[in-house]
């Protein structure tokens, strides 16, 4: 019984701190993030261009944008509150 608590607090232990680490972001990862971004902007150019859009698709495109955005504030947010906390 002993043996095996220690085997679950360490296996805690363990994903608590991974989970942690996964978190929080490299200057790789940024500048992986930020050529994402780019890549996904060309290609809309592309699609643009070979399938012009009308009016509400554009609503619906910069609505789609303005929630992606809100969701990764509040995702900053977030991590922010949680390293105050510690």
């Amino acid at each position: 019984m002993r043996r095996s608590s220690m085997i679950l607090i360490l296996l805690t232990l363990g994903l608590t701190f991974g989970l942690t680490a996964c978190e929080q972001q490299g200057p790789a990862e940024k500048a992986g993030e930020q050529i994402d971004k780019a890549v996904e902007k060309a290609q809309e150019k592309v699609e643009d261009t070979v399938d012009p859009q009308g009016p509400a698709e554009k609503v619906g495109e910069a609505i789609d944008e303005i929630i992606e955005k809100t969701s990764e504030e509040a995702g900053h947010a977030k991590k922010k509150l949680e390293e105050s906390i510690k």
